[in-house]
């Protein structure tokens, strides 16, 4: 085996050019996964610690509905003398400057139990010093911070500072850093609870009750008799289920980014072929006098096999390292996004899992070896005699183009079986995808013989040479139908993203446009979604509801509430002015009968809650409310792009009866006719200016902070998308290189039979041309049926919107782009070295 092994170290290293091809190939692939599972896991993981730094050593947890819990319950808890420990929390979150805190009010010494400390927190007296406890509970707004948090707010002990809570600043006072910190702490900002009542308008209630609870039976026993303690409304969750609930919110948004990594990694897989089989077929001579004098076949695959296993292993840790310098630049958009749709989190480490790098390491070998194969048992199993002649090599690539038209036609109608017999499953969709586009990668091979030979066939006599250009394009299909075959598997999922990307945001724009009926919308500041305290305080509503020059409003209360069977959903209780109810686009029910029940009692919920819930009209959906648990009807069902785990709409006066809960989170402010839109905005400004500082916009500037957002949630989708097509490039020209320098000899034939350099420039360039153009040709009706398959199958299942199709030239001009530009960059290096090439030696015979 030394002999095999030597030649193919040689080899690699006598053409390093088409080595760092393969390379960069592989590793743009790798990287993409890598930095995906960077960024998601970094994120998730910033949460999970921001939740554990809250819950501390607490196993369970009691909460309750938006109101939350009679703070009470707590006392006759403790006096029922019951072997748990209890903590009272209040929670909620305050902003210092541009940077969002978790604002936790604890008691310190409401459980010495916890962790050996003073609260669930871990925040007693493990992390307080007892000679700052007196200054804790006598002064007013003390807080406490990691001291690392305290440096970059640049705070020192003892120094005040402005905090600002649902709009409203409050003047804080940081009493010293925490002395013990842990993960997770950089985000916390800790305060007494009385405190922290008052700042989130919570007098007399806590957000929730930490317990510990002992393990065994004796902890099973012990949660039975608190059930008995406990009122309507009122529940008991494990700690980590609220953490998995959060994480599940996101899980569907960093499953297609996943799915877009994996496609860079197919797209690397054409790459990593064209590389090998031409490293084989360059060698073919060598392979044939190793056969000829004695290596076995299966030495010959080994050593094949061997050098793709060299290969991926090297691009994939070059595509480890890439993808952590991607995946620091990623993670911000991650969490940006997660940040704008889902929770609230701040990313300060960023962490590389174990199990990415390892699916990094075993895609990245695995891709080389698969893609390795083919080309390893053709050389392995050819008679030592023929050598992988070149005209054996053509005959087996025109006849795997036969085969390979068969296969896409198969691949295609199984990804629509897979569609029509999996009803709801994502998984069942990705598959149906990858499907399509691999039979647009099978199919590009046939496409480009038939289309070169048609072509040849139609300018024959206008131009013999052109003719012969067309004529050996499809003669050298093993080189030429590998690079079509990646150029337009890419360009079919450039098209295909770019429609979908283009379709939700007309769809989007248009959803704005029907639903965005008042003249200005009024919203209480904060992060998080559906936060219990954002609010607008009700001596500042009724301000700018009577300020002059608005005829009609509407209020909103956005909040979480639970449903057992289902988790916690999303609640909307409107009242809503009269000509609100046209801007809700109803899919299911009857608008003369669907806003007579809500106005009833009933629900009116959106489609991704009906999709992801599997409701209809006249189904009912139990919710959690503070008299216990009631089944509300569904009386119809609405578009909606605003959240994709889905809304339910109820009437404000239900709300507040079922939940006592009479805060407002928004409200909607219509314009009396003929009065200037500008005046009244300095009103509404005056009407809050010093009691609270409230986000009020016009109906042009929601719309217009909407889109933005949609546009930074994509923008990832983006970035993995450019990455795609640099993949592809890099494929295209990697084969079509080898293609051009394989033809040395033939193309000096040409020039010594009288074409010039600049003709053979010109020729290359027309070649690498057609190639192109056969590629997007193949690749333009599958990208529009890629994109009907991203809107009705992969984004309905993951979120159950439903978008209208929406097509534009602009969709297809960065596919355009790519193929022709990759095409013919292709070109430029094989045309100048054939244009300066001395005939003699080009011609002369190895």
């Amino acid at each position: 085996m030394r002999l095999p092994w030597a030649a193919v170290l040689r080899h690699l290293l006598r053409h390093p050019a088409q080595l760092l091809l393969a390379l960069v190939g592989l590793a743009l692939g790798v990287a993409t996964i890598a930095a995906v599972d960077m960024a998601t896991a970094s994120a998730y993981r910033a949460f999970e610690l921001s939740i554990d730094a809250v819950n501390g050593a607490a196993t369970h947890e009691i909460v309750a509905g938006p109101a939350g819990i009679d703070e009470l319950l707590y006392v006759a808890l403790r006096r029922a003398g019951m072997p748990i420990d209890f903590a009272p929390v209040v929670e909620g979150y305050a902003a210092i400057g541009d940077r969002t805190m978790q604002l936790v009010g604890i008691d310190p010494f409401a459980s010495p139990a916890f962790d050996g400390s003073a609260s669930a927190l871990g925040a007693g007296a493990g992390a307080m010093r007892l000679a700052d406890l007196a200054r804790w509970f006598t002064q007013s707004g003390t807080v406490m911070m990691a001291a690392a948090t305290a440096g970059e707010l640049r705070l020192t002990a003892g120094e005040s500072f402005p905090l600002e809570v649902s709009g409203r600043t409050r003047s804080a006072q940081f009493l010293a850093p925490l002395s013990e910190e842990r993960p997770g702490d950089e985000a916390l900002l800790l305060t007494d609870i009385a405190q922290a009542q008052e700042w989130l308008h919570l007098m007399g209630h806590l957000s929730r009750i930490d317990l510990r609870v002992p393990a065994g039976r004796d902890g099973e026993l012990a949660l039975a008799r608190l059930q008995q303690h406990l009122p309507a409304g009122v529940e008991v969750h494990a700690v980590g289920s609220r953490t998995r609930e959060n994480l599940d919110l996101a899980a569907t948004f960093t499953v297609n980014l996943q799915a877009m990594s994996l496609l860079a990694l197919l797209v690397g897989f054409f790459l990593i072929y064209s590389a090998v089989s031409f490293a084989v077929v360059q060698r073919r001579a060598i392979i044939g006098v190793l056969r000829a004098l004695g290596a076995t076949r299966s030495e010959v695959l080994a050593t094949l096999l061997g050098e793709a296993a060299l290969i991926g292993t090297v691009g994939a840790v070059l595509g480890l390292l890439l993808g952590v310098v991607i995946g620091h630049a990623l993670v911000r958009l991650v969490a940006g996004t997660i940040n704008d749709l889902y929770f609230v989190v701040a990313v300060s480490r960023v962490t590389l899992p174990a199990s990415a790098i390892l699916k990094a390491l075993v895609a990245g070998i695995g891709v080389a070896l698969i893609a390795a194969a083919i080309p390893a048992m053709e050389a392995a199993g050819s008679n030592p005699q023929l050598g992988l002649k070149r005209s054996v090599l053509e005959e087996r690539a025109r006849g795997a183009s036969r085969w390979l038209l068969l296969a896409s036609a198969l691949l295609a109608a199984g990804a629509f079986a897979i569609v029509f017999a999996s009803a709801r499953s994502l998984l069942a969709g990705f598959v149906a995808l990858f499907l399509l586009l691999l039979a647009v990668a099978a199919l590009a091979p046939a496409a480009l013989r038939a289309g070169a030979r048609a072509a040849a066939h139609l300018i024959a006599r206008a131009s013999p040479i052109a003719r012969l250009a067309l004529n050996d394009i499809a003669a050298s299909l093993s080189r030429t139908g590998v690079a079509v075959a990646a150029l337009s598997l890419a360009v079919c999922a450039m098209i295909g993203v770019a429609l979908m990307v283009d379709s939700f945001r007309e769809s989007l724009h248009d959803w704005l446009g029907r639903t965005l009926r008042a003249d200005f919308y009024v919203t209480a500041p904060g992060p998080g979604f559906a936060r219990p305290e954002r609010r607008i305080e009700k001596d500042v509503a009724a301000a700018l509801i009577a300020t002059p020059g608005i005829i009609a409003h509407s209020e909103s209360r956005r909040v979480r509430v639970e449903s057992k069977a289902f988790g916690p959903v999303s609640l909307d209780a409107l009242t809503l002015a009269p000509g609100s109810y046209a801007g809700f686009q109803l899919t299911k029910g009857d608008p003369s009968s669907v806003w007579g029940a809500y106005e009833r009692g009933a629900l009116v919920i959106s489609e991704p809650l009906a999709w992801r819930l599997g409701l209809a009209v006249g189904a009912r959906l139990t919710l959690t409310t503070a008299r216990g648990p009631h089944a509300f009807e569904i009386a119809g069902i609405y578009r909606e792009y605003g959240n994709d785990r889905g809304t339910a709409l109820l009437n404000r006066a239900v709300y507040e009866a079922w939940w006592q809960d009479g805060a407002v989170t928004a409200l909607g402010l219509y314009l009396a006719p003929r009065v200037q839109a500008q005046a009244v905005m300095a009103r509404l400004n005056a009407a809050a200016a010093g009691r609270q500082a409230l986000l009020i916009r016009s109906n042009a500037e929601v719309r217009e902070l909407s889109m933005s957002i949609f546009e930074r949630t994509f923008v990832i989708t983006r970035v993995l998308y450019w990455l795609t097509a640099g993949v592809a490039a890099l494929s295209l020209v990697s084969a079509l290189v080898a293609w051009e320098l394989e033809r040395a000899r033939e193309l000096a034939l040409l020039r010594s039979l009288g074409l010039t350099p600049r003709g053979v420039a010109l020729l290359i360039e027309a070649q690498t041309g057609f190639i192109g153009v056969v590629a997007l040709l193949t690749a333009l009706p599958a990208g529009v049926l890629t994109a009907l398959m991203l809107i009705d199958v992969v984004n309905r299942r993951a979120f159950g919107w439903q978008i209208d199709l929406h097509v534009h030239a602009q969709a297809f001009a960065a596919a355009v782009g790519v193929a022709l530009s990759a095409a013919l960059a292709a070109g430029l290096y094989p045309a100048w070295k054939s244009a300066h090439a001395p005939l003699a030696q080009a011609i002369r015979e190895e």
